[in-house]
Protein backbone atom coordinates (compact mmCIF):
# COMPACT_ATOMS: atom_id res chain seq x y z
CA UNK A 1 0.00 0.00 0.00
CA UNK A 2 1.48 3.34 -0.96
CA UNK A 3 1.74 6.22 1.49
CA UNK A 4 -0.85 8.13 -0.52
CA UNK A 5 -3.42 5.33 -0.39
CA UNK A 6 -2.66 4.69 3.29
CA UNK A 7 -3.62 8.28 4.03
CA UNK A 8 -7.07 7.71 2.53
CA UNK A 9 -7.83 4.72 4.76
CA UNK A 10 -9.67 5.67 7.98
CA UNK A 11 -7.48 5.33 11.04
CA UNK A 12 -8.18 4.60 14.69
CA UNK A 13 -7.37 6.66 17.77
CA UNK A 14 -6.52 5.11 21.13
CA UNK A 15 -6.93 7.26 24.24
CA UNK A 16 -5.34 5.90 27.40
CA UNK A 17 -6.84 6.58 30.83
CA UNK A 18 -4.22 5.06 33.17
CA UNK A 19 -6.11 5.25 36.46
CA UNK A 20 -7.72 2.41 38.41
CA UNK A 21 -9.35 1.85 41.77
CA UNK A 22 -6.90 -0.99 42.43
CA UNK A 23 -4.16 -2.76 40.51
CA UNK A 24 -5.45 -6.09 39.24
CA UNK A 25 -3.00 -8.97 39.74
CA UNK A 26 -3.21 -9.99 36.07
CA UNK A 27 -2.70 -6.51 34.59
CA UNK A 28 0.53 -5.61 32.83
CA UNK A 29 -0.75 -2.35 31.36
CA UNK A 30 0.40 1.15 32.23
CA UNK A 31 -2.07 1.77 35.04
CA UNK A 32 -1.91 3.47 38.39
CA UNK A 33 -4.06 3.42 41.51
CA UNK A 34 -5.18 6.93 42.31
CA UNK A 35 -7.49 8.06 45.08
CA UNK A 36 -8.16 11.27 43.21
CA UNK A 37 -7.51 12.41 39.66
CA UNK A 38 -7.43 15.97 38.38
CA UNK A 39 -9.91 15.36 35.55
CA UNK A 40 -9.65 18.93 34.27
CA UNK A 41 -5.87 18.71 33.98
CA UNK A 42 -6.02 15.30 32.26
CA UNK A 43 -8.72 16.50 29.87
CA UNK A 44 -6.53 19.47 28.95
CA UNK A 45 -3.45 17.25 28.42
CA UNK A 46 -5.32 14.72 26.28
CA UNK A 47 -6.87 17.49 24.21
CA UNK A 48 -3.38 18.95 23.63
CA UNK A 49 -2.18 15.52 22.42
CA UNK A 50 -5.09 15.31 19.99
CA UNK A 51 -4.32 18.81 18.68
CA UNK A 52 -0.67 17.85 18.17
CA UNK A 53 -1.73 14.71 16.29
CA UNK A 54 -4.08 16.71 14.11
CA UNK A 55 -1.29 19.14 13.24
CA UNK A 56 0.92 16.22 12.15
CA UNK A 57 -1.85 14.38 10.27
CA UNK A 58 -4.36 16.91 8.91
CA UNK A 59 -7.23 16.00 6.62
CA UNK A 60 -7.36 12.34 7.61
CA UNK A 61 -10.52 10.38 8.44
CA UNK A 62 -11.08 8.63 11.76
CA UNK A 63 -13.00 5.34 11.71
CA UNK A 64 -12.76 4.36 15.36
CA UNK A 65 -11.88 5.67 18.80
CA UNK A 66 -11.00 3.40 21.71
CA UNK A 67 -10.79 4.58 25.31
CA UNK A 68 -8.60 2.04 27.11
CA UNK A 69 -6.62 1.86 30.30
CA UNK A 70 -6.42 1.54 33.19
CA UNK A 71 -10.10 1.92 33.83
CA UNK A 72 -11.50 4.50 31.41
CA UNK A 73 -14.99 4.02 32.83
CA UNK A 74 -13.65 6.08 35.77
CA UNK A 75 -13.22 9.04 33.42
CA UNK A 76 -15.81 11.80 33.63
CA UNK A 77 -18.30 11.23 30.79
CA UNK A 78 -17.95 14.92 29.94
CA UNK A 79 -14.21 14.42 29.42
CA UNK A 80 -14.91 11.63 26.94
CA UNK A 81 -17.42 13.90 25.21
CA UNK A 82 -14.96 16.79 24.97
CA UNK A 83 -12.30 14.51 23.48
CA UNK A 84 -14.80 13.09 20.97
CA UNK A 85 -15.83 16.63 20.01
CA UNK A 86 -12.17 17.53 19.47
CA UNK A 87 -11.65 14.49 17.25
CA UNK A 88 -14.65 15.53 15.15
CA UNK A 89 -13.26 19.06 14.93
CA UNK A 90 -9.70 18.05 14.02
CA UNK A 91 -10.47 15.28 11.53
CA UNK A 92 -13.22 13.92 9.34
CA UNK A 93 -15.02 10.95 10.87
CA UNK A 94 -16.80 8.09 9.15
CA UNK A 95 -20.60 8.04 9.30
CA UNK A 96 -20.44 4.76 11.22
CA UNK A 97 -17.57 5.68 13.56
CA UNK A 98 -17.22 3.22 16.42
CA UNK A 99 -16.39 4.88 19.75
CA UNK A 100 -15.60 2.28 22.40
CA UNK A 101 -15.15 2.66 26.14
CA UNK A 102 -13.49 -0.15 28.05
CA UNK A 103 -15.36 -0.60 31.33
CA UNK A 104 -14.79 -2.45 34.55
CA UNK A 105 -18.10 -3.86 35.83
CA UNK A 106 -17.52 -2.38 39.28
CA UNK A 107 -17.23 1.19 38.00
CA UNK A 108 -20.43 1.71 36.04
CA UNK A 109 -24.18 1.62 36.47
CA UNK A 110 -27.06 2.55 34.18
CA UNK A 111 -26.85 6.31 34.83
CA UNK A 112 -23.13 6.36 34.07
CA UNK A 113 -23.63 4.28 30.90
CA UNK A 114 -26.35 6.74 29.87
CA UNK A 115 -24.02 9.69 30.48
CA UNK A 116 -21.29 8.09 28.35
CA UNK A 117 -23.82 7.42 25.57
CA UNK A 118 -25.03 11.03 25.74
CA UNK A 119 -21.41 12.12 25.31
CA UNK A 120 -20.82 10.05 22.17
CA UNK A 121 -19.77 6.57 23.32
CA UNK A 122 -21.59 4.03 21.13
CA UNK A 123 -19.89 0.80 22.21
CA UNK A 124 -18.78 -0.58 25.57
CA UNK A 125 -16.23 -3.34 26.06
CA UNK A 126 -16.54 -5.31 29.29
CA UNK A 127 -14.08 -8.17 29.37
CA UNK A 128 -13.50 -11.02 31.74
CA UNK A 129 -11.68 -9.44 34.64
CA UNK A 130 -10.59 -12.75 36.16
CA UNK A 131 -11.68 -16.37 36.29
CA UNK A 132 -10.48 -16.74 39.86
CA UNK A 133 -12.77 -15.20 42.51
CA UNK A 134 -9.77 -14.29 44.70
CA UNK A 135 -8.46 -12.05 41.92
CA UNK A 136 -11.68 -10.08 41.76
Amino acid sequence: MSATSAETVPFGIYIHWPFCLSKCPYCDFNSHVANSVDHVRWRKALRAELAAGAARHPGRTVGSVFFGGGTPSLMDPETAGALIDDIKTFWNVTDDIEITLEANPGTVEIDRFSAFAANGINRVSIGIQALNDRDL
